[in-house]
């Protein structure tokens, strides 16, 4: 019994541990009381200096104190202990990004993702990536970090793009020949000059520049870029091709270099290039990001990526602002076929022509068809094909234009059916087109007729469907059909 009361009033003294403070910690972190879940932690972090859920915990507190360097020393010392501990990497971008250290936030953001693919913080770094890359200014992006040539050549491009994108072609057509004045031999100057003549589609002049700098500066880098894309845009594929072949003897060391031909390569359909060069472009670099997404998501689409193909693609739509179609799931339609329009619009056949204005109108490669075209090139183009293009936004009351209007609401009839300009059906669409130019020689006014009674017999003409299902497809009797059918036989 001595022993027993004893052993009752026998003291056993509470000794915390890590455990102990970590969770009274957490407590207090939860309360927003972040000084005492700071001490709780730091106390935690003497007994367990070695257990990262409790050195990232106390991370993250320095983090909402605002003490940022502090909180990635802590970080960077548990990722050299335990190289597993993926998050770590995204709590560090966080950090930067506070700082405004926006490169090395960016740097760290695509570790983690590079790392896991499927983590709690995923989302996260993909929200924290786009947020940089949309709100932080260019200047603040580890400008340090460059060379003196890319720093000049940076500054340089920034004020000529900001010239262009204010209209002031006179104005930078006049800064660059005063570059080219003081440096003879800055040859992006000339290019840049190049790009400015095509954009005011004096485009002998523009090409007399490049050849130019080639024959000066044989082998030229952006001079065969510019010459390449000129080409490509013209349908010109062997001289392309030509032009491929020697950019291929180049490893460009700048990024913006690496931007273009990178680019070029995803237009000709190397994507496994493109891809290698897009990776070493530095994201706080790119000049032009509308093309840079656009190109990405085609690239990592024809690579088999397809989230990251979306992911690109988002963020293209974002720059636009519009709500684009994926434009590369349907590749059997002919209007997403790139190569194809542009031929037909380099082509000197007058109806080809007219098709591919028609195929460029309805094309969900608009983007890349015109936006990033340069050298898109209107001056030839007839009445028709300016209506067209112009969507018939100022419709001239006359039935040369109704007519056109006409012949083209009939094509949209057969989009809104399922028949769309496919190998299969281009005869038909052939036919339309020529329909309406003859229409108008022959004084046959489609105001006065039923288009759906027209686009039912012109379906029904290239066998697409009995009388009868294709009567009922349009809201037409069979009677109208063959009404119609006997008057377009004449053309």
């Amino acid at each position: 019994m001595k022993n027993s009361k004893e052993d009752s009033n026998k003291i056993y003294p509470f000794r915390p541990n890590g455990e102990f403070y970590f969770q009274r910690g957490i407590e207090a972190f939860r309360n927003q009381e972040m000084s005492e879940a700071l001490r709780y932690l730091e106390r935690a972090a003497f007994f367990e200096p070695d257990e990262p859920v409790i050195m990232c915990q106390l991370a993250i507190c320095y983090t909402e104190l605002a003490q940022f360097d502090k909180s990635n020393q802590i970080l960077r010392r548990v990722l050299d202990e335990a190289d597993d501990i993926h998050y770590c990497y995204y709590f560090m971008a966080n950090n930067y990004a506070y700082m405004k250290e926006f490169k090395q936030a960016l740097q760290h953001a695509n570790k983690y993702l590079a790392l896991v693919s499927e983590g709690e913080y995923v989302e996260e770094a993909k929200d924290l990536i786009q947020l940089i890359m949309e709100e932080a200014p260019l200047s603040s992006f580890g400008v340090s970090d460059m060379s003196e040539v890319e720093k000049d050549f940076f500054a340089f491009k920034m004020k000529v793009d900001q010239l262009i994108s204010e209209d002031k072609l006179d104005e930078v057509s006049q800064f660059l020949i005063a570059e080219i004045g003081k440096k003879p031999t800055f040859w992006q100057a000339y290019i840049e000059l190049a790009g400015i003549r095509f954009k005011e589609e004096r485009f002998v002049e523009g090409l007399a520049i490049l050849e130019d700098v080639l024959a000066r500066d044989p082998g030229n880098f952006m001079a065969l870029c510019e010459l390449y894309l000129y080409a490509h845009y013209q349908a010109q594929w062997e001289q392309a091709d030509a032009i491929l072949k020697e950019l291929g003897k180049v490893e460009p060391f700048m990024s913006s270099q690496r931007e273009k031909l990178a680019r070029i390569y995803a237009m000709a359909g190397e994507y496994k290039h493109a891809d290698y060069l897009f990776v070493k472009v530095d994201q706080l670099e790119i000049l032009d990001r509308y093309a840079y997404y656009y190109y990405r998501a085609e690239t990592a689409f024809f690579l088999g990526r397809l989230d990251e193909a979306r992911d690109f693609w988002d963020h293209f739509t974002l720059i636009d602002g519009e709500d684009l179609a994926f434009p590369w799931e349907y590749p059997d339609l002919l209007a997403n076929d790139e190569r194809l329009v542009l031929e037909k619009l380099a082509s000197d056949d007058r109806l080809e022509h007219l098709f591919g204005v028609y195929l460029l109108t309805v094309s969900d490669k608009q983007p890349a068809l015109v936006m990033f075209n340069d050298y898109f090139d209107m001056t030839g183009w007839d009445f028709f094909e300016h209506l067209i293009f112009s969507e018939f936004e100022f419709l001239p009351d006359s039935r040369d234009a109704a007519n056109c209007n006409g012949a083209i609401a009939i094509l949209g009839r057969f989009e809104e059916l399922d028949f769309p300009a496919r190998v299969k059906t281009a005869p038909m669409y052939l036919f339309v087109l020529d329909f309406m130019k003859r229409s108008i020689d022959q004084k046959y006014d489609l105001r006065t007729k039923n288009l759906d009674g027209l686009a039912a017999a012109i379906l029904y003409r290239f066998k697409f469907g009995t009388q009868k299902v294709i009567a009922e497809w349009f809201g037409v009797s069979v009677a109208t059909l063959r009404k119609y059918l006997l008057e377009i036989e004449v053309f």
